[in-house]
């Protein structure tokens, strides 16, 4: 999970996937572990270890043999021809990772996947303004390439989801003949006989620029195998799996003694009977807090409500002023004339307090968090609720030289409760672990009943999954016409089940009641097209221009190419989150994106 994360949810349950855990920080991890595993040396090791390991462990390896050996009896259950008993089809061949490894080489599909990923290594270039993520072969070529640093668990094979195809094109066109000889031992060079049979027929001997130095390349399937690969795998659309399913009818059965006193299961009747399959929300669950808040008035509003003021000695002589009739412009005219005694204020400008509450956008809200090493100065300003506690942290984080990884830490938090007293200016105090800090956030009720509509919660990741795309005719000012303008939206989850519940659709009309035009979900696929197609209003779908769309958040829609798998660079390849608005070209995608329908295979069902 990384150590930000932990650094921010130490001691807190969280969600990860169907699990509740605990998140513990490294010493605490130390130590659990030394606790409950002393007695198992080894398990104590791996659980230790510094490193996840890069290789297969010995119980994936026996799983992967396993899950192989069923697959084979399935397929062979497919293709097995009448007469057959055996049981594995002589129509199932087994292929390994080497034998696929050594056709693409002698092949030339790895020129041809460098190739197909070499714009995006080039365009790592432009963005870095350096060299480092190509190289020039001796014959000239240019080749992706990572900076040392960046080589240990890269693959430039598995950055694109066209990897998948292009081994099935190979394996495809592998014959039994091709994997007996690369599969038999006699066809190594070291080995004292050779299968001259099949390598006559299935290979041709290449000499190499040093005299009588040669090897034995295997012929492709046909003369244009290469080229024809290359095409097919550019014209290939990725498809996504989607899982967009949120609610469904359960069918849920429970014990049940009868009129004959026998146990039997009876199916519930009562109640509505949905399931949501979704997460619903965030474990933590927060209150909401009426925060007095600072903002600036102009002179009227200050003479409506003087109480509000910040100032104490302007508070006080504006209170004075109005008790003897001043109305507004005999205070300016006032404060005109003791501009040397009121020079701190100004009367356009006054600072005033205001509750959150009195407001419709501002809403804090707050949750209790133990003290750790991310209280630092700022944090502690803004974030802590409790002003006595904030002046008590602050003074002891003073004390440690500013440094809140001191302050902060175990010993620093026991140190401050020892000394809390004297922090506290004297005054008592009990011993501070954890505090309540506050956020501004978009946050909803668990509920309306009881005490769940002053428990608020903030919506899961990655359960926002309808992004709403609405069109309406304006007038172009500059042009006269009317043209087709775009609004968005990111539907909460809330909303969608409150619809489906009641048999709605999941997406509802905009304020000015517009149905949406377009419905995104995360793993959709658009096509970007150019401004040359939308004025001429045919398409060519440029396979580089589709783009698979992420996320939604608010207006806010975020997309990444459809063929990518990884980036080749965390965090830089594609911004700091790995997908963005923007098309590699520049565009705003939303503004002129058109989703596509596909069939299983990638074809084209539907565009818009």
């Amino acid at each position: 999970l990384g150590m930000e994360f932990i650094k921010h949810h130490h001691g807190e349950k969280v969600q990860i996937g169907t699990r509740t855990v605990t998140v513990l920080s490294v010493s605490e991890y130390e130590q659990f572990v030394n606790d409950n595993f002393s007695k198992n040396p080894t398990k104590r090791r791996k659980l230790l270890m510094d490193d996840i390991p890069e290789d297969f462990i010995q119980r994936q390896l026996n799983d992967n043999r396993y899950i192989s050996k069923v697959v084979k009896s399935l397929l062979s259950n497919i293709v097995r021809e009448e007469d057959e008993e055996d049981a594995m089809s002589k129509n199932v061949i087994v292929c390994s990772g080497g034998i696929t490894d050594r056709l693409k080489q002698d092949w030339g599909i790895g020129d041809v996947w460098n190739s197909i990923v070499l714009p995006r290594f080039q365009r790592l270039n432009e963005l870095t303004d350096s060299y480092d993520y190509t190289a020039v072969t001796s014959n000239g070529h240019i080749i992706p390439e990572v900076p040392f640093a960046l080589k240990k668990g890269f693959s430039k094979k598995r950055i694109d989801h066209r990897h998948h195809a292009m081994d099935a094109m190979v394996i495809a066109c592998a014959s039994r003949n091709i994997v007996n000889y690369l599969n038999n031992s006699s066809a190594l060079p070291t080995a004292s006989t050779s299968r001259y049979n099949l390598q006559r027929l299935l290979c041709t001997k290449n000499f190499e620029d040093a005299p009588h130095k040669y090897r034995w390349t295997i012929n492709k399937p046909w003369d244009t195998f290469t080229q024809d690969v290359k095409r097919q795998l550019q014209n290939i659309i990725v498809s996504y799996k989607q899982n967009i399913r949120v609610i469904n009818k359960t069918s849920n059965k429970y014990q049940h003694i009868n009129t004959d006193g026998r146990k039997v299961m009876v199916s519930q009747t009562k109640g509505d009977s949905w399931a949501i399959r979704k997460p619903m929300h965030k474990d933590t669950v927060f209150g909401d807090v009426n925060l007095r808040l600072v903002k600036t008035a102009g002179l009227k509003e200050a003479l409506a409500n003087p109480d509000v003021i910040v100032n104490r000695d302007f508070r006080i002589k504006l209170k004075e002023l109005i008790a003897k009739g001043y109305d507004e412009k005999k205070v300016k005219q006032y404060m005109t004339d003791e501009a040397d005694t009121w020079q701190d204020i100004d009367i356009k400008k006054i600072e005033v307090y205001y509750f959150a509450h009195d407001t419709r956008n501002e809403r804090y809200y707050a949750t209790r968090k133990p003290i750790d090493a991310s209280f630092n100065e700022e944090h502690i300003k803004s974030a802590v609720t409790d002003t006595g506690i904030q002046k008590i942290m602050l003074r002891h984080l003073a004390e440690k030289g500013g440094d809140p990884t001191i302050a902060f830490s175990p010993d620093g938090i026991d140190e401050m409760n020892k000394n809390i007293t004297r922090l506290n200016d004297g005054t008592p105090h009990k011993p501070i672990f954890k505090v309540r800090v506050y956020e501004k956030a978009n946050k909803f009720a668990v509920g309306q009943k009881g005490n769940k509509s002053k428990k608020f919660v903030e919506a899961a990741k990655g359960t926002v999954l309808f992004f709403a795309i609405y069109e309406s005719e304006v007038l172009d000012k500059a042009s006269g016409e009317m043209r087709v303008k775009r609004l968005y939206d990111s539907i909460p989850l809330s909303i969608v089940i409150d619809r489906l519940k009641k048999g709605l659709s999941p997406v509802p009309p905009n304020e000015d009641g517009i149905n949406p035009k377009y419905v995104l979900s995360p793993n959709d696929i658009v096509y970007l097209p150019t401004k040359e197609e939308i004025v001429s209003g045919k398409l060519e779908i440029d396979r580089n221009r589709i783009y698979k769309f992420i996320s939604g958040d608010g207006t806010r829609g975020c997309f990444r190419l459809s063929y990518v798998a990884t980036p080749i660079v965390d965090k830089l390849e594609f911004t700091r989150h790995n997908k963005d608005e923007h098309a590699i070209t520049g565009e705003m995608i939303k503004e002129t994106c058109l989703p596509i329908q596909l069939d299983r295979l990638g074809n084209i069902i539907k565009i818009g």
